[in-house]
């Protein structure tokens, strides 16, 4: 009982006697506890402050770095030779040397293999002797003494119709006939350009020289009749005792006409042979007899250097034999008997999945990567594209062909080899890079992103380059080094 006494009078009763006896005190802890209740108060405040503040940071960063930016599409593919030639006999016998085997590198040129050519060589040499013969220089002299006879056969066929019809007559029947083509082709250079003053004066003359000379035409047959004829032809006497005038008749004018047309065609004719025979080309449409002869002894001479040629396959390019088909003594057609190519110009048939069509173009760089050899990159450029899907086993496929870059370290590759390719469709080296969650659509083709300053977002404008699915080449706007928001961002 006395113990509970005495811890009950060290109470509330205790205390309060205290204060009683004590009053300052009591003053100084009620103003040390204000001073607690209003400290706590403003570091709630300052608190909840700063905590808001960070929230407007996103969780996520990055940081702005300089490097490069790839745009690629990713195949396979196969070794192949850009120029791979099939080599065949062009006519059949009897094979009589194969001079080459697989692996040979032979020059342009090179004979490769042959056949019998006894009854080729025959008829080359007879069709050589038939054209030599036409093109001699005996050949030449007799086709210039020709020529010299039809052209003196030509005037002598005018002197004839100009006998009969008069010098006068003659020369302005040759006049109107000038005159008509002239006024032909100025009649269709004046229509080709209505506008043209020029032209359309030009064709004025042209009517007008052409009336002039059928005027002096009509003045010239008068003459004919009354001067010409009393003075050449001779007198009969018929039977009223009539002076008749033995005048040519309109048969033996036109007779005459026709003669001078002949003898000028034979002109033409023995001209152009000349002209063939001393090295101007054949014409297209030559038909006199000598021409066509001509001609054909040519083409005989063609057709049999063709099948003597055809005895022998030749290379026809510098390169590497790859297969050869046939021996001594087989009977050879025009199949495929040698394959060559020049594995120097080397080639890739590339393949890539659909989705991989927008990334890759004609004239694209590539890298190559073959799978004997895991360790080395070679490089090309993608020459060909074809512009539909290739379908091979339910599967579709963009195809397409890369042209590889000289492979100088003396690497073998069997054609055939299997490569991985990388099609680079885009690059852009040593430049700002930012992951594309930083970036933000403004507008089309417009974008900002948030960079982090001393705790909070700032928006900024950047102008925007290449770009793939991960990271985005920034032209302006940023620097390196510089943070920006790749999160969600709570601006408010």
């Amino acid at each position: 009982m006395t113990t509970a006494m005495n811890t009950t009078s060290n109470g509330p009763k205790s205390r309060l006697s205290f204060i009683k006896r004590h009053p300052r005190w009591a003053i100084l802890t009620a103003l040390l506890v204000l001073l607690l209740g209003v400290g706590g108060w403003i570091y709630f405040m300052q608190t909840r402050r700063a905590t808001a503040t960070v929230t407007t940071v996103a969780p996520q960063t990055a940081i702005v770095r300089q490097g490069n930016l790839i745009i690629s599409a990713g195949g396979t593919g196969t070794l192949a030779v850009a120029n791979e030639i099939d080599l065949a006999f062009t006519t059949s016998g009897q094979v009589t040397g194969v001079y080459v085997k697989p692996g040979d590198k032979v020059k342009a040129g090179t004979v490769l293999a042959q056949i019998d050519a006894q009854d080729a060589q025959i008829k080359y040499d007879q069709a050589k002797q038939a054209y030599d013969e036409l093109t001699s220089a005996g050949a030449i002299a007799t086709a210039q003494q020709q020529l010299a006879q039809a052209q003196t056969a030509l005037m002598s066929a005018k002197y004839q119709l100009e006998y009969l019809i008069s010098p006068e007559v003659m020369y302005w029947e040759g006049e109107v006939a000038q005159g008509q083509a002239n006024l032909k082709a100025a009649d269709a250079t004046a229509q080709a350009s209505p506008s043209d003053q020029a032209a359309q004066q030009a064709l004025k003359k042209a009517k007008d020289f052409l009336g002039f000379a059928q005027d002096k035409l009509k003045e010239a047959w008068q003459h004919y009749s009354d001067d010409y004829v009393p003075k050449t032809f001779p007198i009969l006497i018929d039977r009223n005792d009539k002076d008749v005038y033995n005048v040519p008749t309109a048969l033996e004018i036109q007779l005459a006409r026709t003669a001078i047309d002949e003898a000028q065609k034979t002109v033409n004719d023995d001209q152009e042979y000349y002209n063939v025979l001393t090295g101007s080309p054949m014409p297209q449409d030559a038909s006199s007899d000598a021409l066509v002869n001509l001609r054909q002894a040519e083409l005989d001479l063609q057709n049999a250097k063709t099948v003597l040629d055809g005895t022998k396959i030749t290379a026809p390019i510098d390169g590497t034999i790859l297969s050869v088909d046939t021996s001594v003594g087989d009977t050879a057609n025009t199949s495929t008997v040698i394959t060559m190519a020049d594995l120097s110009q080397l080639e890739l048939d590339f393949y890539l999945d659909p989705t991989d069509w927008s990334l890759a173009a004609v004239g694209d760089q590539a890298q190559v990567t073959f799978d004997a050899l895991p360790d080395k990159t070679y490089t090309g450029k993608v020459t060909q594209l074809d512009n539909e899907l290739y379908q091979s086993n339910n599967t579709s496929t963009v195809q397409g062909i890369v042209q590889l870059d000289s492979i100088s370290d003396g690497t073998n590759l069997p054609i055939g080899a299997s490569a991985s390719v990388d099609i680079i469709h885009a690059r852009a080296d040593n430049v700002l890079l930012v992951p594309v969650e930083a970036l933000h659509e403004t507008a089309p083709g417009k974008y900002s992103v948030y960079v982090v300053q001393n705790g909070t977002l700032t928006q900024r404008q950047v102008e925007i380059g290449l770009q793939d699915q991960a990271f985005a080449e920034v032209k302006s706007g940023l620097q390196a080094g510089e943070v920006v928001s790749t999160g969600p961002v709570n601006t408010d």
